[in-house]
This record gives structure tokens, sequence and C-alpha cells, in this order.
């Protein structure tokens, strides 16, 4: 997962985008509104099918509006991307975690979605993708397929050892107390004007997280990775060997512990970083190759990598 990205100003607006409308989904737990845009289709189909985007921790929604809208008017399908709850809120909410997104938010997403859709397919950005860990047993037992994208175990040592890594660790241990006892809540879009603003718990969680070689722990280290035995249906894993932050060793890692999927592909490809994936212009041929998966679950290595 990276938190930190730089979103371009003027993506998309959601008045100009076709077929869209923004709605409220109740969380799990807690009904906590979670703010979602859905993308309908223009023709409708007997046998419908919703593509679930959750994002990485630092985007928003609007970031994947692009992707979305292709899916939804090129090919006919329904589309929900969401926020987790407390991005873009400049107060303090000490209530939330990464597992509040997980077990809460995503779930709560998942879910509504499964009471509307035939078929339900995940695509987990970075972080979204780390949902599956997180998520449980009987969400991740009805997604009918999983792609994820730039999805990685976390792990400090896992990191490329570059400028990137650098500020990560600057972030994440030198200013980021200082800056949240200045404010009251994790404040990179205020102070440096790139990515969201973010609670200051799901800062604290994950730069603790990000200390263990599994990541995912309670307060007295013992993991909290059961969702991924609950996990059984197929799943394509997109990487790229110019991501800005993380090893190949850190995305096979983290791919390896779906043990109970039924099918597990992986695609390694040259470029496409940690987000250029969700940019038409860097990636629009590879979107029409992913489609396949996501309509019938073909996991046929790509005409992008055969040329």
């Amino acid at each position: 997962m990276n938190y930190l990205r730089i979103i371009p100003k003027n993506i998309f607006k959601i008045s100009s985008l076709r077929n869209s409308s923004t709605i409220t989904i109740p969380a799990l737990i807690d009904s906590y509104p979670i703010q979602a845009t859905i993308f309908e289709p223009k023709l409708s189909s007997s046998n419908s099918i919703c593509i679930v985007i959750s994002e990485a921790t630092g985007s928003c929604r609007q970031f994947y509006f692009p992707f979305a809208q292709y899916l939804s008017q090129e090919h006919n399908l329904h589309v929900v991307t969401y926020d987790y709850r407390g991005i873009h809120e400049r107060k303090s909410t000490p209530w939330t975690l990464v597992e509040h997104w997980a077990r809460r938010d995503c779930a709560g997403v998942l879910s509504y979605c499964f009471q509307k859709y035939d078929q339900v397919v995940h695509i987990g950005h970075s972080l979204g993708g780390n949902m599956h860990a997180l998520l449980p047993t009987h969400i991740n037992e009805q997604i009918s397929r999983i792609l994820l994208i730039s999805a990685t175990n976390s792990y400090l040592m896992y990191h490329k050892w570059n400028l990137a890594f650098l500020r990560t660790l600057t972030l994440l241990y030198i200013i980021r107390e200082p800056l949240m006892r200045l404010y009251g809540y994790y404040p990179i879009r205020t102070v440096f004007r790139t990515g969201v603003d973010m609670p200051s718990n799901i800062i604290r969680q994950w730069a603790r997280w990000v200390l263990h070689r599994q990541c995912f722990v309670d307060n007295n280290g013992q993991l909290l990775t059961d969702g991924f035995n609950s996990v059984k249906c197929p799943i394509l894993a997109l990487n790229f060997a110019d991501d800005e932050f993380y090893t190949r060793q850190a995305f096979d890692l983290f791919t390896k512990q779906f043990h109970q999927s039924s099918n597990i592909q992986t695609w390694h490809l040259p470029k496409g970083g940690h987000f250029n994936f969700f940019k038409e212009k860097q990636s629009f041929e590879l979107w029409k190759e992913v489609v396949q998966f996501l309509k019938y679950g073909d996991t046929k290595l790509p005409n992008v990598i055969n040329k």
C-alpha cells in the first residue's frame, strides 16, 4: 500500500459523467454512511455483473472514474466506486482504523451489491486488495472474481530502497506525530497538496503494521489474516516492474497467501508504476485485456505482453 499519491486536478467531475449518480451505502456493524458513485450501463442484462473498486490509501473514488466509466459504457457493467470513512475529513476521528475500512466500509459496499446483482467482482488497488485479509468470511465467500492491482505485502523491508522509500520513512516516522499534534488529523492534502487528509489512527496503525513481516497484526502481535483462507474465487493479480514503491517479492508474497482460491494468475508487466493502470492514456490497451477476466474469468496472458 502507498498512502500518498498525486491526483490530477481536473480529472473528472461528477456532473460531466454519463449514467452515474452519487449514493450513500450503509457500512456493516455501525451503518456509517459511505459515499459512493455508481455507474450504470446503457443496456440492461439478464445476468448483471457489478464491479466494486476499493481504493488505495491516499486516493479518492474520483481517481477511478475513467476506468469505471469505460467498464460501464463500453462493456455494459455496473460499477461502484466509494470512499473509506474519514478521508477528506479535517478533524479528529479516534475510532477510525484500517479494520473499520475493511470490516465495515468495504464489507458494507460489497454486501449492498450482493443484494442487487447476480455477480460481484472486486477490484482492489493497493490497500484495496489488502481488504481481503480482513474482510469477514461470509463476504469473501460471495465474491465471484477478484482483480488485484499493485496489491502487495507492505512490510518495510520489501520496499525498493529509493527516494520514494526515504519519503515514506519521513512521512510515517519523522513528521507524522508533529503534524497530527498540530492539526488533529493527518494533513497530507492540507500541507503538501497531495493525496487526501486522513484520520490520525489510520496512519498510526499502518506505521505499526508495516514493521511486521505479515503486516496485519493485533496489539498482541497475533495475525489478522484469516480472511485469506475464505477467498475461494479466481484471482488475477497485476503488478508492474517499474512500481515506485515495492519489489516483485512483495507482490508475490502477498498473492501466495490466498491458499484456497480456485485459480490464481499473476501478470508481471513491465510498465504501469503503482497508479498508472487507472489512467486511460497509459493503460487503455491493457483495460481491454482485463475486461475478459472481469466478465468471464479469462486469465490468459494478455496480448500487450505477447507483442
